[in-house]
């Protein structure tokens, strides 16, 4: 477990130059054993075939079987000058001639003439045979190759061994492994020269960075793209999927697992993806809203570039019900502080005048203006909260109240039926998102003439909740009328055109729908929005 720690910790370089020699190390060593023993057995088989043709040419020798059939002390020297020349000639360790009785006629060592040989494998020679054998004499361990001598009779007159030492025949094969040993150790020194480089060149394509850096910085951007909220798909040149997220799979209402999607084609799970012509193109889009599997995004799509080639394109993006949420939360946020915004200018108007009536001393003055503040005020709220029961969304329509006055509009409300408490957030957030810009709309709309009037009608029944808001502005133009719904769009100047986007995307979140009416060549500007009560009241 240490060492494996300690490997782990060591730089690439270091690692790659360790494997490789060690891995070389031991091929050269098992290769070295290996042909030391095939040249150990190679020499061995030559010093057989050649101790044993020696032994042939000796046995048959005209001149040594007549000194052997005469064994006088001069004869016997013969035979000694005679194998002696023919053992320097040959370079063989050892020539031995023996009578029957086994009695040494020559040997490499004067002394041990007239011996008996020695070595227990001389009496099957004695006996006629011919062979070779390995055993231990005078001079050592030993190839021997034995031959009977016979005379003109063909009757046996004694053997000759011829020998050769194993420590000789290993020394020669030690002699000719000297050079592979040298081209190893050459080959060693290039692989480690070859490691160095191979090492330096991965080092400089990994960006300097040690395999554990890369492994951890691959890590952390999988937990990235895992946990980011937004949807990420990543193709490469060849429309394949090489990275998609878990929250691109619960987007696009994905089925299959990530592992089952990452390298097939993209057009398999998400037909309609432009990643493709933006890939081609190399035209980053941004904000695009895009219908998928039945499911509306806003989505960047944008090419990929290493090095400064195109090697695909990536796509972030979010369900675009979320983004509406999103909206609505921060118009709601907005359409309440700009009617406490109203109310608290208002409040103060009424202050300034009340503190100049009485600062005069104008009693009469002053008790008939609060009464006709008290008596508007309690009309006004009256109105509202004697139908809408919603705590939030009556507030704010007494809030657009005071703005109506704040403005000098007159603000009509006719209402007909009971709107209960809604306990759902986001609803509350998509009525007001509703109701505040299209009267809104309409305040902006008769800022200009002399009678500004709105009327706000608001019917609830058994199964719908019914929104009419009309004012007598100008009304909206034939060619203008097909745009009003799309964000951006307005005739009103820059940074505008989101009231009515926003109005739609709550509209179609409650599952109602919107309709201008149609107000018989009168002028002025009449929304119609019809909500099912079931989708107000969802969560009850």
């Amino acid at each position: 477990m240490i060492m494996r720690y300690l490997f782990n910790k060591l730089p690439l370089k270091v690692k790659l130059i360790s494997l490789i020699c060690l891995v070389f190390i031991l091929s050269v060593i098992a290769q070295n054993i290996y042909i030391i023993h095939v040249v150990n057995n190679e020499y061995l088989i030559n010093s057989r075939q050649r101790v044993e043709n020696i032994a042939s040419i000796i046995s048959t020798s005209q001149t040594i079987i007549d000194k052997i059939q005469n064994p006088t002390l001069q004869n016997i020297a013969a035979i000694q000058a005679t194998t002696e020349q023919t053992r320097a000639l040959t370079q063989i360790d050892f020539i031995v001639i023996f009578n029957m009785q086994g009695v040494r006629y020559s040997h490499p060592d004067k002394n041990k003439i007239g011996q008996t040989i020695v070595g227990g494998d001389e009496q099957r020679a004695l006996n006629g045979e011919s062979y070779t054998s390995i055993a231990k004499g005078t001079l050592g361990d030993s190839v021997r190759a034995f031959k009977p001598i016979m005379n003109e009779k063909h009757q046996q007159i004694g053997a000759v061994l011829v020998g050769q030492t194993l420590q000789k025949i290993n020394h020669l094969a030690s002699r000719t492994s000297q050079p592979i040993w040298l081209s190893l150790f050459a080959s060693l020194t290039i692989a480690i020269i070859l490691a160095y480089l191979l090492s330096h060149n991965i080092k400089k394509i990994l960006y300097g960075l040690e395999p554990i850096q890369m492994a951890q910085l691959f890590a952390e951007r999988n937990a990235i793209i895992r946990t980011v909220k937004e949807g990420i798909v990543v193709i490469n040149r060849n429309g394949l999927i090489t990275q998609i997220n878990d929250e691109a799979i619960r987007i696009l209402r994905i089925d299959d697992d990530k592992e089952n999607i990452i390298g097939l084609p993209i057009k398999n799970f998400i037909p309609n993806t432009r990643l493709h012509e933006v890939m081609m193109s190399g035209n980053a889009e941004y904000d695009c809203e895009q219908n998928i599997n039945g499911v509306v995004i806003l989505t960047n799509r944008t090419p990929l570039f290493v090095n400064d080639a195109l090697v695909g394109a990536i796509a972030s993006f979010r369900d675009m019900t979320e983004v509406r949420k999103l909206a609505e939360n921060l118009t709601g946020v907005n359409r309440y502080a700009d009617a406490l915004r109203s109310q608290s200018h208002e409040f103060n108007n009424k202050l300034h005048v009340i503190y100049g009536l009485a600062f005069n001393d104008n009693k009469q003055e002053l008790m008939d203006y609060l009464e006709q503040i008290i008596g508007n005020q309690q009309a006004e709220s009256k109105l509202v909260s004697q139908y809408i029961k919603d705590p939030i969304i009556a507030g704010f329509l007494n809030s657009k109240f005071s703005r109506a006055r704040e403005l000098n509009v007159t603000l009509e409300f006719n209402i007909d039926g009971i709107l209960a408490p809604i306990t759902d957030t986001s609803v509350i957030h998509s009525l007001v998102t509703i109701l505040g810009n299209l009267i809104d709309n309409g305040l902006d709309a008769v800022q200009f003439l002399d009678d500004k009037q709105i009327k706000v009608s608001l019917v609830i029944d058994n199964s719908n909740f019914e929104i009419e808001i009309n004012d007598n502005g100008e009304g909206i133009s034939e060619k203008d009328i097909q745009y009003i719904f799309q964000k951006g769009y307005s005739t009103k100047g820059d940074n505008r055109g989101f009231g009515l986007y926003l109005v739609l995307a709550s509209i179609d979140e409650l599952d109602g729908h919107i309709q201008l009416c149609d107000l018989n060549n009168k002028k002025g500007t009449c929304f119609k929005v019809l909500l099912p009560l079931k989708e107000i009241y969802r969560n009850k």
